[in-house]
C-alpha cells in the first residue's frame, strides 16, 4: 500500500487522537465528527490507503455506543471496501452486532461466524456473550 505523505498523516493522526480522548470522555457524536475530518483529508482514492479502515471503524464503533446501528453497519459497509477489511475479525464482529441489533439474524450469523474464523473463541470480548451464543447456538 502506498504510504501518506508525513504532512497529511501528521492531520490524520491529530483528529484520530482527538476522537480518542472524546471517546474516553464518552463524547461519541463529536469523536464521529472529528473521525469524519480525518476521512476527509485522506487523498483519493481514500479506501486504498491504511488509514481509510481505522477511521471507518472508529466513526462505527461510535455509533454503536449511541445505539444507532443503522449509521454503525453503513460506516462498516464503507470500510469493507477498504484494504485489509476483509480479513479483519473486528470489521466483521461489527457488522454483525449492527445486523443482529436491527434483526437481520441471518446476516448477523454470517458475520460473526467470519469474525469468529478469522480470530476464534478471543473475537468475543466481555459484553459480547449474547452474541457468542447466538453464534455457537444456531436453533436461537
Amino acid at each position: 500500500m502506498p504510504q501518506l505523505q508525513d504532512k497529511v498523516f501528521k492531520k490524520i493522526d491529530f483528529f484520530h487522537q482527538k476522537a480518542e480522548q472524546l471517546i474516553e470522555n464518552e463524547q461519541f457524536s463529536d469523536a464521529i465528527k472529528e473521525y469524519q475530518k480525518a476521512w476527509n483529508t485522506l487523498p483519493e482514492p481514500k479506501q486504498l490507503w491504511d488509514a481509510a479502515l481505522w477511521i471507518k471503524v472508529g466513526q462505527a464503533e461510535c455509533y454503536l455506543a449511541l445505539d444507532n446501528y443503522e449509521s454503525g453497519k453503513q460506516k462498516l459497509l464503507d470500510a469493507i471496501l477498504c484494504g485489509g477489511a476483509v480479513n479483519n475479525p473486528l470489521v466483521h464482529l461489527l457488522l454483525g452486532i449492527c445486523y443482529f441489533e436491527t434483526n437481520k439474524k441471518d446476516s448477523a450469523r454470517e458475520e460473526f461466524q467470519l469474525a469468529y474464523d478469522l480470530e476464534g473463541d478471543s473475537i468475543f470480548q466481555e459484553g459480547d456473550e449474547q452474541y457468542k451464543q447466538f453464534l455457537l447456538n444456531p436453533s436461537d
